[in-house]
């Protein structure tokens, strides 16, 4: 007597109905009110109306986002981080790094960039102008790392996101980051500050004695450099910069400065390092100051020539 195994067929879901299901239970269980973007499979909520210019793939946008994946594997909220800030083409916008201009012409990412889908089609289609807000879930299969996730960053396979994205018009930046400043020294009462009209806050602790500086002086100084979101990017015992080294926000405040004073600065990007941010070489190392970040200096001035 012969036996046989009965063999029942293994169906498997395809990505797209997986992303489907994803995004379904999260929309429920979290009762958003979101709109299906046509039949790409995205999801979108307008949280707050354009009020500024129209948006186009061409133009170069400041872009503040969080981004965390359906199953809260995955989450970047920090908005003062480089993950959560933009400053570039928005067509070469991709949602996760790598993205932007650095990769353009790079065959590699050709399709990714090319391709007429995903967070870029959303807030150009939908959100339409800047000095707004929109909230976009987007599947898997249309975001960078796919099916497969990303491991190095811990990003799970199949791993749908849920996106929420300021588009910052230019002419409005300083009102942003004004405001920024404003609510940073207020959280952390930092108190008895003055503003220049260039919109840069400073404190002088200690003011020092003997001659002033000038925008002409080689200062040499202790100082500590630190993000909004406290995370110290560099600092030095000693180091000696050349009047071309120096920033905007210096020029303005630190000629009010003596040998021995001591000095906090609190300055917007444009007084700094601009709006796609730098690396910047400090004495042996490099820093990295992400996209249009406010900045705080605190510095001692040790000497001048």
């Amino acid at each position: 007597m012969s036996l046989f195994a009965a063999c029942k067929k293994q169906e498997y879901q395809s990505i797209e109905e997986l992303d489907a299901v994803s995004i379904d239970s999260y929309i429920r269980a979290n009762n958003l009110t979101v709109q299906p973007l046509g039949n790409t499979g995205m999801y979108y909520q307008i949280l707050e109306e354009g009020k500024g210019n129209d948006i186009d793939y061409a133009g170069r946008y400041a872009l503040v986002y969080t981004v965390r994946s359906l199953d809260g594997v995955y989450s970047v909220t920090d908005t003062f981080a480089s993950a959560s800030r933009y400053f570039d083409y928005l067509g070469y916008f991709l949602g996760a790094a790598p993205q932007g201009s650095i990769i353009a012409s790079n065959p590699n990412y050709q399709g990714q960039i090319e391709r007429e889908e995903g967070l870029k089609m959303a807030i150009r289609s939908m959100l339409k102008k800047t000095d707004g807000q929109i909230r976009v879930l987007i599947p898997s299969r249309l975001l960078p790392y796919g099916r497969n996730g990303n491991t190095d960053l811990g990003i799970p396979s199949n791993a749908s996101m849920d996106y929420v994205i300021r588009v910052i018009d230019s002419a409005s930046m300083p009102a942003y980051e004004d405001t920024s400043i404003k609510s940073y020294l207020q959280k952390n009462n930092l108190t008895g500050f003055e503003r220049t009209e260039g919109g840069v806050y400073y404190k002088i602790t200690e003011q020092g004695a003997g001659d002033s500086i000038t925008v002409d002086s080689t200062i040499n100084i202790n100082f500590k450099l630190r993000l909004f979101n406290g995370a110290e990017v560099t600092s030095s015992d000693s180091l000696s910069y050349a009047p071309a080294s120096w920033t905007d926000a210096w020029k303005a405040v630190l000629p009010k400065l003596k040998k021995g004073g001591t000095m906090t600065i609190v300055s917007p990007s444009s007084a700094t390092y601009g709006m796609p941010g730098a690396s910047v070489g400090v004495g042996s190392g490099t820093i990295t100051i992400p996209p249009f970040s406010s900045v705080l200096y605190e510095l001692k001035l040790n000497d001048k020539k």
